[in-house]
């Protein structure tokens, strides 16, 4: 349920308000039972209901640019020169959208939406030991069923990719 009042002394600013399900991930002013408030201020000629879909579409964006701030290096921008800078973020980019292929091709579903610091931690920092068996280092990982489940999915879904053609 939207609502909307107008209060403004230029007659241009509009205030919306609205009434959602309290399962939706995005901030809110309060819940109160099973609702979840939020209020806009925009001055953009849409009705309650535009002001919601515009704005809701922009706020799924804020997670992805936190991970790319976080997971992907890009809190700090490594030079001043422009031509430097585009290559670093068409990298940045790059790898982005390998690890997000690499999630939906080959990963459980359940795994698809993690971020890729959770995704380091399941599937790099897993328990191990390095060894030198014959003088060659070795590394051994924990004999576990779960992890043994995880990687033989995931080696399936990798073997039931199709190359690239070009």
């Amino acid at each position: 349920m939207l609502h909307e009042s107008c209060q403004s002394c230029d007659g241009q600013t509009r205030f919306s308000e609205g009434t959602i399900a309290e399962t939706d991930p995005e901030p809110t002013l309060f819940t109160l039972e099973r609702y979840a408030y939020r209020a806009w201020h925009t001055n953009l000629p849409l009705t309650p209901a535009g002001v919601w879909h515009f704005y809701d579409g922009r706020a799924g964006m804020e997670p992805r640019i936190r991970e790319l701030r976080e997971d992907y290096a890009l809190r700090k921008i490594p030079t001043r020169a422009f031509a430097a800078n585009a290559l670093y973020l068409e990298v940045v980019r790059l790898a982005y959208n390998l690890v997000t292929a690499f999630q939906r091709t080959c990963l459980p579903e359940e795994w698809q939406s993690l971020t890729l610091s959770k995704l380091r931690s399941r599937l790099f920092w897993l328990p191990g030991e390095l060894t030198r068996p014959q003088n060659r280092p070795t590394l051994r990982f924990a004999n576990s069923p779960l992890i043994q489940r995880w990687v033989n999915e995931i080696l399936h879904r990798i073997r039931r990719l199709k190359p690239l053609e070009g």
